[in-house]
């Protein structure tokens, strides 16, 4: 059996057609800017992966999307990157568009984590926690092998932990792509960039960015108790020069012993890794 895994995001769309755990085909467009384009590109991506494969043949179609979902997951209540989807009944709308095919949708970073579950970082561990940090901070926790999303469906935005309430700083205004455009005036990609070069005020933006995550891991840590962190996202490869502020942070913050020998892992999962996740929603 076939599987199709969409990952919506405010700048693109990433689709896969998975079977046996296999990417068989793949997809990436432009994400549109109204939900009327948005539906008839998701319907002509479908069509140019299954090709003349059977509709029998395909189990399901899994959504991962960028905001907050409702519990009963059926409904976008918040999407920052995609405000045309905001109250919109998404599930029914790509049911009547997509029929007679099975639907499913899920938070975005949930979707990454359960890619991580099947075949990434996180496939012979019981409790993680997914971190991703680029353009914002999400997170995802995975208890006893169950991906949690708590009593209202919104469980994981760690980017909103308040890192310093005197200025009403979350750890996303404090390590995501904008904290280093307003540092230094250029994208986090430059900054990079610069750093590997052997430019010291780069390197002393990513050694306070690694800090500061470090706080926020301090926290997650003290609070879950994880086997692992794992982080995705852009700060993956610039991982050798945030990981010793993340260390950092957790010598310093973490209350058990134990707990400050906590795995910190970085995603090995390709950009596809959120409609890979998408698509084992019905796993």
């Amino acid at each position: 059996m076939y599987y199709l895994g969409f990952d919506i995001g405010g700048s693109n769309i990433k689709a896969v057609l998975v079977k046996e755990k296999q990417i068989i085909k793949s997809a990436t467009e432009v994400t549109p800017d109204n939900l009327e384009g948005l539906l008839s590109l998701v319907l002509k991506i479908k069509d140019g992966l299954t090709g003349e494969i059977p509709a029998g043949e395909i189990s399901g179609i899994g959504f991962s999307i960028a905001g907050a979902i409702d519990a009963a997951r059926e409904k976008v209540l918040n999407s920052p990157n995609i405000q045309y989807l905001n109250g919109q009944p998404i599930k029914k709308l790509l049911e009547e568009k997509l029929k007679p095919l099975a639907i499913k949708i899920e938070h975005d970073v949930h979707c990454f984590l359960q890619a991580e579950k099947e075949v990434g970082l996180a496939r012979d561990l019981k409790n993680v926690v997914y971190l991703t940090v680029g353009t914002g901070v999400g997170g995802a926790f995975m208890i006893n092998r169950e991906i949690f999303i708590g009593a209202h469906g919104a469980s994981g935005e760690i980017g909103h932990m308040i890192i310093k309430a005197s200025q009403q700083l979350d750890l996303e205004n404090l390590t995501a792509n904008e904290f280093v455009k307003k540092k230094v005036g250029i994208s986090a990609v430059e900054a990079e960039k610069l750093v590997r070069s052997g430019d010291q005020k780069a390197k002393e933006l990513f050694d306070e960015r690694g800090r500061n995550l470090g706080i926020g891991i301090a926290n997650i840590i003290n609070i879950f108790d994880p086997e692992a962190i794992i982080i995705g996202g852009g700060v993956v490869s610039a991982q050798e020069f945030i990981l010793p502020g993340i260390r950092e942070g957790i010598e310093k913050f973490v209350i058990s012993p134990a707990g400050k020998e906590t795995k910190i892992l970085f995603s090995e999962l390709s950009h596809f890794g959120g409609a890979l996740g998408a698509a084992w929603l019905f796993k």
